[in-house]
């Protein structure tokens, strides 16, 4: 998919209203960054430093809680995300904003979705992030590729998608993310 066909199509994405979260979850937001490519358009995913005490090692998008200084949430996705991974916030620009959605980690992460202009030198953040990696955006926006499951955690069943790319597991809020734009998309 090119970048012109991404961004026809999420243009044509009737808004979303986010959905019932509880009044006790803590406003987070994450950037969704997109990454032009010779063979296209490609995501770059994170990989959390395993010494962090909320998820340790996963696979995620750069971002985290907003805070008081955050003028929205859009800020708050660009400042993690220069602090994760040393993106500067003026080499991003932002396409879409998406559902947000409750983690079981107690935040209400609203993800958007940004085109990085460019290609930028990633600087990571040791104590936040392990490594970075890139993924082709057909591949991830691809449902063939998205297993759903429904487990048990905390007494309360949860659907949980897994995307599997060269080996490492995509899951979580991550994955549920990667999910949400594809349907939207696929409409």
């Amino acid at each position: 998919m090119t970048l012109l066909e991404l961004e026809t199509r999420i243009k044509l994405l009737p808004p979303t209203a986010d959905p019932h979260l509880p009044d006790h979850a803590y406003p987070a937001a994450v950037l969704v960054p997109l990454l032009q490519a010779e063979q296209g358009l490609e995501l770059v995913l994170t990989r959390r430093s395993r010494h962090l005490r909320q998820h340790p090692g996963q696979v995620s998008f750069p971002g985290g809680r907003a805070d008081s200084t955050d003028s929205s949430l859009w800020h708050t996705a660009l400042r993690e995300s220069f602090e994760e991974i040393g993106l500067a916030p003026e080499r991003c620009r932002q396409l879409a904003r998406l559902r947000a959605q409750h983690t079981v980690s107690g935040f209400a992460l609203t993800p958007f979705v940004g085109v990085i202009e460019g290609q930028p030198e990633f600087v990571l953040n040791p104590a936040e992030v392990e490594e970075l990696f890139r993924v082709p955006l057909d591949y991830v926006l691809d449902l063939r590729h998205h297993h759903l499951f429904t487990l048990r955690r905390k007494g309360r069943w949860h659907r949980v998608v897994f995307i599997r790319w060269h080996g490492i597991w995509i899951w979580g809020i991550t994955a549920a993310v990667i999910h949400q734009l594809a349907r939207q998309i696929a409409r």
